[in-house]
């Protein structure tokens, strides 16, 4: 049996869902489901940083939000630098253990936040693109991209967080409220209070 086909046999794949979610909605929480139906160890992995009005709301607060979406606290990771997410990562053998980042579709055609160049010395970078025979995390860590989930608010598609909090900031409490339930599927007070604070 050569060594690869005994790695394949005993590795392990963890998936990691990095971002900023400002603010976490359904359409976040449907790649998190999508990631579930192919990984048996998915993560939200977002840092603490606030920078208003771009990023307002700090990790207890995206946790709240990620929760209300439907998504188990037990996934939801505090971490530095979400698309290295060593808190994540540092929990599994990095010898036996696979590493997929999901980033989304929209994410890399708008902004690629990868682009596989190789190091200056021709060989691979770190990141590899998802498929084929995948070496373990202290060699390669590997991009899944993910489908975009497309829903409204306000009886208009969802094309950005930065265009909700625009939205939201000049909209009076009923709209808001009518806004909360289109992003999450529900309503829910202390969300309502949470974003009218934050979101100016």
């Amino acid at each position: 049996m050569r060594f690869s086909d005994l790695f394949e046999q005993t590795q392990k794949t963890v998936a990691i869902y990095p971002g900023r979610f400002q603010p976490f909605h359904r359409g976040h929480a449907a790649v998190y489901k999508w990631l579930t139906t192919k990984f048996d160890s998915v993560f939200i992995a977002t840092s603490d940083k606030v920078e208003p009005p771009r990023s307002p709301f700090n990790f207890a607060e995206k946790r709240m939000l990620m929760t209300h979406a439907g998504i188990p606290s037990s996934a939801i990771v505090q971490v530095k630098n979400p698309y290295v997410a060593k808190e994540i990562t540092d929990k599994f053998d990095a010898d036996t253990t696979v590493a997929v980042f999901a980033v989304s579709e929209k994410d890399m055609e708008e902004d690629p936040r990868f682009q596989f160049k190789p190091k200056k010395d021709g060989s691979p970078g770190y990141y590899r693109p998802y498929g084929g025979e995948m070496e373990p995390l202290s060699k390669h860590g590997y991009i899944i991209v993910a489908p975009t989930f497309n829903f409204k608010v306000l009886n208009k598609p969802m094309k950005s967080a930065t265009e909700f909090r625009r939205d939201f900031a000049s909209a009076d409490l009923k709209t808001q409220a009518k806004m909360i339930n289109d992003l999450y599927g529900s309503y829910d007070k202390q969300v309502h209070r949470l974003m009218a604070e934050k979101i100016q």
